[in-house]
């Protein structure tokens, strides 16, 4: 434990990992907060052609997701930890671009992933963009630790 604190290598190659896991449970906590349930009255829906209209758009994008706009991430908390995981990304390549036995892109493959759901908004559901994001997220992350083993 006492080298592990004391090599600041190792906090560089396992750091990303560790944010990247934290920021996936803090996302999933505050998605299973925060997520908007439509309870269908199926009675109402079958009289009534403007209720039918609101289920159908709202079903359409799926029962669950993020509250407000459905084609933007509009959380300060879940925008912060997607930028601070990019800037962290970031520094990690450029920690590791200096080093040539270090020298990887991995930690670009996880800038992209946290980039996703800011910039990408597909088809208006924003939990695809998160999911998509976190899969390039997760795997840049641990295929660091692998690259960065060397430093």
């Amino acid at each position: 434990m006492k080298n592990f604190i004391n090599k600041p290598n190792n906090i560089k190659r396992w750091i990303l990992l560790l944010y990247s896991i934290l920021s996936l449970i803090i996302i999933i906590t505050y998605i299973i907060f925060n997520h908007t349930f439509f309870r269908v009255d199926w009675k109402r829906y079958d009289i009534d052609g403007s209720y039918r209209g609101k289920v159908d758009e709202i079903l359409k994008h799926g029962v669950f997701w993020i509250n407000g706009n459905l084609t933007a991430i509009n959380s300060t908390l879940l925008i912060l930890l997607l930028a601070v995981g990019a800037v962290l990304s970031l520094l990690i390549f450029y920690l590791a671009w200096h080093n040539l036995a270090t020298r990887t892109w991995t930690p670009i493959l996880c800038l992209a992933g946290f980039l996703i759901p800011l910039i990408v908004h597909g088809d208006g559901n924003i939990l695809k963009s998160l999911i998509i994001g976190y899969i390039f997220i997760i795997a840049g992350a641990s295929f660091s630790v692998q690259a960065l083993r060397f430093s």
